[in-house]
């Protein structure tokens, strides 16, 4: 079965996007902060790997990783990569602390790699230690960002210009000898992945803290976000009222003004089947493929469709032997449909589990649109013929018709019950159906 871990396999066909994002880091005038949003489960894990391993050839997170889809990468000496898993540390008070304690370790690995003298390494790694001491102690101080820039047209340098300044030292004496001849500054790559994950008020510290004491002249950061996750977040921490969300998207846009968008799986079939390839036999996937591809049934959504493919690997030894035919294909269609409600509307599968007539109303509903309590929470997709699959958000020529990818209510099988049609008797669903009376 297949899991939802990050991988470097590039199986949803994103290398330029890759190379892009890669090429932006290498090359950008420090300090910046860029974006990659994507809705849950369309991979911004395994993006920002990927763009990780672009830069260094390597990722800690897939250390006997020596080759990607056949191909090495040599690291750019140029870049030095950082990786901060945000969601482990939302309940800290300060996670701007968590965050130079984790550059801080990965920064000795990285002097032991360059092969710096040890009194170098050790006078930059005092210098983080005692930064993150200051900043536990003043934090609360200063932590509001307008109260501090403020304070900062006095003459006395108020401790977060001096811990930026330290900060920028420290990480000087480890970073090589700055290059000649125009050439890309070295720089860190930090990237901070889940933070649209973290509690709201814990994303709003972090990335306040980002704000005060990290725009340094050596420093790239990734944020890997829904970013309307995190304009959410933001919202949150300011006064509720009409410009609430105005204020948050520009507290957003002037952290990171360079905001990348992974697209929807473009074509959901051709990775199911992908996906199927390791879940049952290729005559059986085959045929699934063929009786989905032509109806845009699947939502787009790797990790949707990972787990949907596994279901219908458990399910498919209920499909009746030999497997050949319009018939057998038309039995892989019914299948598919049990598979996704199973999957993806819980409340409606335990229903149709206990009484078979319940496909009769799906199927109205799913044909003629004819409200039932049932679907009041759910969506029917209602496509324009040339509306984009892959699309992130729909655009508003196509709104109230294209549905929004990452909309877990939109029931994308539709299409498929409709070309199933009436003549499909409730009874066939039967064996795919895990009830007591099931054959």
């Amino acid at each position: 079965m297949h899991n939802d871990e990050p991988t470097l396999q590039d199986d949803l066909d994103r290398r330029a996007l890759i190379e892009e994002v890669g090429k932006a880091v290498a090359t950008c005038t420090p300090p910046q902060v860029f974006g990659v949003h994507g809705d849950w489960g369309l991979g911004k894990t395994s993006f920002l790997h990927q763009v990780q391993w672009y830069l260094t050839g390597a990722c800690p997170q897939h250390p006997d990783a020596a080759t990607v889809d056949g191909t090495e990468r040599g690291p750019d000496k140029n870049v030095q990569a950082i990786w901060f898993d945000a969601w482990r540390y939302q309940y800290e008070e300060a996670p701007v602390i968590a965050l130079l304690q984790e550059i801080r370790a990965q920064l000795s690995g990285v002097a032991r790699a360059l092969e710096l003298a040890e009194v170098v390494v050790r006078g930059a790694l005092l210098t983080f230690e005692d930064v993150t001491k200051k900043i536990g102690f003043h934090y609360s101080k200063y932590r509001q960002a307008d109260r501090e820039w403020k304070a900062e047209h006095f003459a006395d340098p108020l401790p977060s210009y001096t811990i930026r300044l330290h900060l920028r030292e420290a990480i000087d004496q480890i970073l090589p000898t700055k290059t000649p001849n125009g050439d890309p500054s070295p720089r860190l790559a930090i990237f901070v992945d889940d933070i649209d994950r973290c509690e709201p008020e814990a994303a709003f510290r972090l990335l306040e803290g980002l704000k005060i004491y990290l725009t340094l002249e050596n420093c790239v950061f990734v944020l890997g976000m829904n970013q309307k996750v995190i304009e959410e977040a933001i919202g949150n921490q300011m006064p509720n009222d009409d410009g609430q969300k105005e204020r948050a998207a520009a507290y957003m846009e002037k952290l990171c003004q360079n905001v990348w968008r992974l697209p929807a799986v473009r074509h959901p079939h051709e990775f199911f089947q992908l996906l199927l390839g390791k879940t049952v036999p290729a005559e059986v996937a085959r045929m699934i493929i063929d009786g989905v591809r032509y109806h845009n049934c699947l939502p787009p959504n790797p990790r949707r469709l990972k787990g949907l493919a596994n279901l219908v690997g458990r399910l498919s030894i209920h499909l009746p032997t030999p497997a050949e035919g319009a018939e057998a294909v038309r039995e892989t269609q019914i299948l598919m449909v049990v598979a996704y409600i199973y999957q993806f509307h819980h409340d409606l599968y335990v229903r149709w589990e206990a009484d078979l007539s319940l496909y009769d109303k799906i199927y109205d509903w799913s044909v003629n649109n004819q409200g039932h309590d049932l679907f009041e929470s759910m969506i029917l997709p209602q496509r324009e013929a040339d509306a984009d699959p892959g699309t992130p958000t729909p655009r508003r020529d196509y709104e109230g018709t294209y549905p929004d990818p990452a909309d877990a209510r939109v029931f994308w099988m539709q299409p498929l019950i409709r070309h199933l049609g009436s003549e499909v008797n409730a009874d066939q669903f039967r064996p795919y159906l895990y009830r007591e009376d099931r054959t």
